[in-house]
């Protein structure tokens, strides 16, 4: 069974392909997101708050399409002009393991960003990510 999810200040609420219980946020737990955008959502358990609902709309909506990128949490949540940063060709369930471990860590990595920037990632304060797109097969939960 599906749920969704809203994390700390980002007003986004993320529908799970999955049920979460509160007792699976004692770590880094990474798990597949059908909206607002397809990924791999990866939540720590330093983010300050965590609203979980079930059961999930019976309904659910087209995801935001974009490139391939990586979503941090805002205080506007992401649309269609701002689905994240669009990363360098970087494989994005690779990435996903890779923020897992830095919130395990409390570490920083560096991620090369196509616009030729560079975003840095304090595995230590982030409280989520979502990296995407996923390859999500079947169809979209309904509850």
């Amino acid at each position: 069974m599906a749920c969704h999810i809203q994390i700390g200040d980002d007003p986004t609420i993320w529908w799970l392909a999955e049920q979460i219980q509160p007792s699976q946020l004692s770590q880094p737990l990474s798990v597949l997101t059908w909206y607002p955008i397809r990924g791999n959502l990866v939540l720590s358990p330093r983010a300050a708050n965590v609203a979980i609902f079930t059961p999930p709309p019976v309904l659910v909506p087209n995801p935001l399409s974009g490139p391939g990128g990586l979503y941090l949490p805002t205080a506007t949540g992401p649309s269609a002009g701002h689905i994240g940063y669009q990363l360098a060709g970087q494989d994005p369930a690779a990435l996903a393991e890779q923020i897992q471990a830095l919130m395990r860590s409390g570490q920083s990595q560096t991620i090369t960003l196509a616009a030729g920037g560079t975003l840095v990632l304090n595995g230590a304060t982030l409280p989520f990510a979502v990296t995407g797109p996923a390859a999500i097969g079947g169809s979209t939960p309904h509850g």
